[in-house]
């Protein structure tokens, strides 16, 4: 025994220099760095079944993004992130009813607006955002809103839509379009804020312009680091640790300015357009209503939309709900 004590308070102090040295490196790392993701899917579903019975108008919209953030290094240091975006969908109207078998009484036309699009964001560190996007898709039967809209119904066990055979004609449409936001106002308890919304849009499917609010309530990151504006994700060497969670409401009153709209009135370029058009209220109100939340991976939406009348003809406003969820991979480690 006398020969082995030595060698045994020896491994005890091994040991204990070991357990120190481990807690000092965990300890060091954990205050050097931070995991965060530069990657995000997420899918987002409208529908006016979700808040009421009518199935009219903007009746059902589903899409599916996937976003990276891009490599900073050496960009302009105003610029908080950058942000590319892919995003595919579809966006079915039809008249007061999905069961209008009566051509004389449809107010807007049967159609869908299948498409493609992508965009690139730019997040300023106070707090404005630039986003510049591009969509290539199609009105008409090739945007398939029969096939999805009876697919829908046969799978809920809901009636049969009639009056798709006078939908609109099939037309390819080229759409662009500019946002441009900036934070307004904060107050000094950061729970509520205040942002200015402007976009312009201009194609053969969607042409026109959109100024609006946005007023949160609640646990709010910054615009660069917000899911109000989808930019939870970031890569960069330097970046800061991702912020706390989010949970807030909000109300997003907006006034769209229709240039055009090929789902009202039709493919600009064809000159049989459809069996029914109509022409386009000038001026639409649009406010939105909803609740976010947002977590390390996850977040969260709902939002319900009243929508005044668009179209000239006997139709009226209506609404819809929107449910999103979106989640965040691909770790990067990230020195602050």
């Amino acid at each position: 025994m006398i020969i082995f004590y030595p060698l045994l308070q020896f491994n005890k102090i091994a040991l204990r220099k070991a357990v120190v040295i481990l807690l000092f490196n965990t300890l060091h790392f954990n205050t050097a760095y931070s995991q965060g993701y530069t990657d995000e899917i997420g899918t987002a579903s409208a529908n006016d079944f979700y808040i009421s019975k009518k199935d009219r108008y903007y009746t059902n919209g589903n899409q599916f993004y996937y976003r990276h953030a891009l490599k900073q290094q050496g960009i302009d240091s105003t610029l908080e992130k950058k942000i590319f975006e892919l995003e595919s969908g579809q966006k079915i109207y039809n008249p007061f009813f999905a069961k209008a078998p009566d051509i004389t009484t449809h107010d807007r036309p049967f159609t869908a607006y299948l498409y493609l699009g992508s965009s690139f964001n730019w997040f300023y560190k106070n707090e404005k955002m630039v986003k510049i996007s591009a969509q290539v898709g199609t009105i008409g039967p090739n945007a398939l809103g029969k096939e999805i809209q009876t697919s829908y119904h046969q799978l809920l066990g809901l009636f049969t839509p009639l009056g798709w055979e006078y939908q609109l004609k099939n037309e390819i449409g080229l759409n662009l379009s500019a946002d441009y936001n900036r934070l307004l106002y904060r107050s000094p308890s950061k729970y509520l804020d205040i942002t200015a919304l402007s976009s312009a849009l201009l194609g053969n499917t969607f042409s026109g312009a959109n100024v609006g609010l946005l007023l949160r309530w609640g646990k709010c990151n910054p615009l660069y680091q917000s899911v109000s504006f989808n930019s939870l994700i970031g890569n960069h060497p330097n970046g800061k640790k991702n912020l706390p969670a989010e949970y807030f409401i909000f109300l997003r009153p907006q006034i769209n300015y229709v240039a055009y709209n090929a789902t009202i009135q039709g493919g600009m370029f064809r000159s049989d357009k459809g069996p029914v058009t109509f022409g386009v209220k000038p001026f639409v109100f649009v406010p939105d209503v909803g609740a976010s939340f947002s977590s390390a991976r996850w977040s969260v939406n709902f939002i319900v939309s009243l929508t005044s009348n668009e179209v000239q003809s006997t139709a009226t406003g209506y609404s819809y709900a929107t449910w999103s969820v979106f989640y965040r991979f691909k770790q990067t480690v990230l020195k602050w």
